[in-house]
């Protein structure tokens, strides 16, 4: 395995907050947690059904270009005067006794046993042709909408891992500062026995070492809420806890270059103003004439199997809406306002990314800048406690002073955990949000 044994051994023995009783610690690499979210996270799922939906939307309203055909067998009888006439002509029985007045007016009752094969298809209809259009246009939306989903959710996962590491950072950091309040303790309470400090000294450390400790505790507690939140992010059970085997806070710049129309999310947004202006075509296209040919074959017969007599129909229909009560210019007018709708939104989820972007960009900057100086002042307040701690041994300085350097410092180590945090959060969210890369869009989609 490419990050090796003994690192994560040093991952799951580096102190760390134990998992509660039952729970399984699995390692896990940043690569393994964005394939997990990518194939496991419950939104990913979600959306990718809606994909699916879409597209065999498209098929039902494609379905109007072939003709559509149904099989009929049914029974009748009746004495009804206009049954029995119709049912003896259809099948082939008329002799000049059945025009008898008598027998018209007041038939016996007849039984008829039909069959029928039916064919219709619409070869020119505009509305169903601009229907077509909207609904390729909605698959193609829920397919890039299900595909930045998935970016999404590997991104999540990124970020939780960054958090993870990052707790298991300050984690290490709080022991350190516990471990050298303990270290400070000892010394002022051998230096109070020796008769140099007084009990207030002593309980000035002990006062720093309980900080400290309290500290450690909270340290513990948000590494394991923030390796619960990875877990949950990669769609695992409760009962198993990821543990990210990077021991240093993952930094990655690969922003790509290009145009930000071109992120899949934006693309959804344009799919979503085509599906708007096909709805448009659509309702216009109610008010021009559709084509429809028809064709059936039947057979009657008094008894099945046996006597029947067949007969065909064909031909074709226009059909030209006059007057509808106004439907469909409503229709139409409704179709256009949400078409102007969805292109206002859409201008306005531009403008949003482009904004969103060069706050990422300048984060970034900044928290990489924040990140070298919170480093150096961590350093300087190291070296700072290595001279206070060698003039307090020699009797120059006070315990409030020593033990307020070893705080300061504490701190400071902390704060550069935290900027370096930030650094990595702030670069995993520049790379989601240029992230154009649209060549394998189909990648994981029927799963």
């Amino acid at each position: 395995m490419g990050w090796g044994l003994g690192t994560v051994l040093a991952v799951l023995t580096l102190g760390v907050a134990t998992p509660a009783h039952g729970q399984d610690s699995v390692a896990v690499t940043l690569e393994a947690a964005r394939t997990a979210a990518r194939e496991h996270a419950p939104m990913v799922g979600v959306a990718r059904a809606r994909a699916r939906a879409a597209r065999e939307g498209v098929t039902a309203a494609g379905g109007f270009r072939l003709p559509s055909v149904g099989v009929e067998a049914g029974a009748m009888r009746s004495n009804d005067p206009v049954a029995a006439f119709g049912t003896r002509l259809r099948q082939g029985r008329i002799t000049a006794a059945d025009f008898d007045p008598t027998l018209l007016n007041d038939p016996a009752a007849l039984t008829d046993w039909s069959g029928a094969v039916g064919a219709r298809w619409a070869p020119v209809d505009f509305s169903r042709d601009a229907a077509l259009a909207a609904a390729r246009s909605a698959a193609e939306a829920a397919r890039l909408g299900a595909e930045w989903t998935v970016r999404a959710s590997e991104f999540q996962a990124e970020v939780r891992y960054v958090e993870a590491v990052g707790m298991a950072r300050e984690l290490e950091a709080a022991r350190a500062a516990l471990e050298a309040a303990a270290a400070n303790e000892r010394v002022i309470g051998r230096r109070a026995e020796e008769g140099f400090l007084t009990d207030a000294d002593v309980l000035q450390a002990r006062a720093s070492v309980e900080a400290a400790r309290a500290g450690e505790i909270d340290a513990r507690r948000r590494l394991a809420d923030a390796r619960a939140r990875l877990g949950v992010v990669l769609g695992w059970p409760l009962d198993r806890t990821p543990i990210p085997v990077d021991t240093l806070i993952p930094f990655t710049v690969h922003a790509d270059e290009g145009s930000i129309e071109e992120r899949l999310d934006l693309r959804a947004s344009h799919a979503g103003v085509e599906l708007a202006r096909a709805r448009v075509r659509e309702a216009g296209g109610s008010r021009l004439p559709t084509v429809e040919g028809f064709a059936r074959f039947e057979t009657h017969s008094p008894e099945v199997f046996s006597g029947m007599k067949s007969d065909w129909t064909v031909g074709f229909t226009v059909k030209v809406p006059v007057f509808t009560g106004f439907q469909v210019e409503s229709h139409r007018r409704a179709a256009q306002a949400q078409h102007t709708a969805m292109e206002l939104e859409h201008e306005r989820t531009l403008r949003e990314a482009r904004v969103e972007l060069e706050e990422a960009r300048r984060a970034l900057d900044a928290a990489t800048q924040g990140a070298r100086a919170a480093e150096a002042a961590a350093a300087a307040a190291e070296e700072a406690l290595r001279l206070m701690q060698r003039r307090f041994e020699e009797g120059l300085t006070t315990t409030a002073e020593l033990l307020g350097a070893e705080s300061r410092a504490s701190a400071l180590r902390v704060n550069a955990v935290r900027a370096d945090l930030n650094r990595g959060l702030a670069a995993a969210r520049l790379n989601f949000l240029t992230d154009f890369d649209h060549d394998d869009l189909s990648g994981g989609m029927d799963s």
